[in-house]
């Protein structure tokens, strides 16, 4: 059976914050983690786009200082919006700082002419580009030294630290989309499945996926709400739904808790509500669907959803876990400390007199051998 986490779209409801936003959801992650939740997913978003996390590794930072346990998942970084080495950096920093439990999910992300504008690449270069940063960051986990041609990125020995403590092929993540089954058949790379798609849509990834990769893994990313009655849930989810009927649906669906259509909608947007007994069952007809799910996350948090619910429906819920992670295969490899090489002191010292210079800051960490690197849009 699937093991569960915790998603977050970065979803405020009418007239919060995203600074309370951000508070209200590590209040969430620490009782998750306490619970035995395996893991918590974020998405990236920005500007007017829904979701307020623009840099989930940053929020990440925070959030594994505050935990010990629950991994760390990102659903997904934006690949085109990023320099390759600086996203390979500041990952393999906060997967040393959480001691091995980020999850690093990649993508091509939402490629509109403004975000292209903004980060300065041609929209229909992009999922081209994201294929060849996973590339770039599959180098810096496993070998430690990117050493890339592309045709929008090229650099030449470029030493990475802080060095990965475990292998890109458990680190690394894709998306479902235009890349995700050559690249992970080509690496073995786990594959996130995104929701809302259509079932018909999902069956089909999830197929070619296995086929490609028989031994790989995936991830569903599923929406919920739980409560101590199903009637309370429903009540609670009703807006919720409505919601995201209009954004994913694009339908004015005003069927209330008690509808002949609420299920359906619940449904389609993959979003299972109830007891915490009635959502596990969910899970069961949803992982039997597909023939076996290695890992489900669940999205609690959401638009007109109160703080106080999601905290009641992660700990409701998690009275379900020990029975759907039972035998849940835990196929995360261990992180390894490792150590770098001695940076020594310049040789070519002078010896000392009260004559000598000033700091000259510009011969500061000069390396021993050239490091090349170009970036182009």
């Amino acid at each position: 059976m699937p093991r569960i986490d915790l998603f977050s779209y970065g979803d405020v409801s009418p007239g919060q914050s995203p600074a309370s936003f951000y508070r209200e959801l590590e209040e969430q992650v620490v009782l998750g983690d306490r619970l035995g939740y395996h893991g918590v997913w974020v998405t990236e978003h920005h500007f007017r786009m829904r979701g307020e996390v623009p840099d989930p590794l940053t929020l990440f930072a925070r959030l594994s200082g505050v935990t010990s346990r629950i991994r760390l998942g990102t659903s997904v970084v934006c690949a085109p919006f990023y320099h390759p080495i600086r996203l390979a950096e500041q990952a393999l920093l906060v997967d040393a700082l959480s001691g091995g439990r980020l999850d690093l999910g990649v993508g091509t992300g939402i490629a509109s002419e403004e975000f292209a504008a903004v980060w300065g690449f041609d929209r229909s270069d992009a999922a081209a580009r994201a294929r060849e940063v996973v590339e770039i960051l599959r180098q810096a986990i496993d070998d430690g030294v990117v050493d890339f041609e592309g045709e929008f990125y090229t650099f030449r020995d470029v030493e990475i630290s802080p060095p990965a403590g475990r292998p890109a092929r458990d680190l690394l993540w894709t998306a479902a989309g235009r890349n995700a089954v050559s690249l992970a058949s080509a690496h073995g790379f786990r594959l996130m499945i995104p929701r809302p798609l259509p079932l018909a849509e999902r069956l089909r990834i999830n197929a070619e996926y296995r086929a490609a990769v028989p031994d790989g893994e995936v991830i569903h990313l599923r929406s919920g709400l739980v409560a101590p009655t199903r009637r309370l849930a429903r009540e609670r989810a009703v807006e919720f739904l409505r919601e995201y009927a209009a954004i994913y649906l694009r339908t004015n669906w005003r069927g209330g808790p008690d509808s002949a259509s609420f299920d359906d909608i619940a449904d389609k947007l993959s979003f299972a509500v109830g007891t915490a007994s009635e959502v596990a069952d969910r899970i069961w007809e949803w992982t039997e669907q597909f023939d076996g799910t290695e890992e489900t996350a669940i999205q609690f948090q959401g638009p007109h959803v109160a703080h106080a619910h999601v905290l009641e429906s992660i700990e409701l819920f998690a009275e379900q876990l020990p029975h759907l992670q039972a035998d849940a295969a835990r196929t995360s490899v261990p992180w390894t400390d490792r150590g770098i090489p001695a940076r020594p002191a310049p040789s070519d010292l002078t010896p000392y007199d009260d004559a000598v210079a000033e700091p000259d800051v510009s011969a500061e960490r000069v390396p021993d051998r050239p490091l090349t690197g170009k970036v182009l849009t």
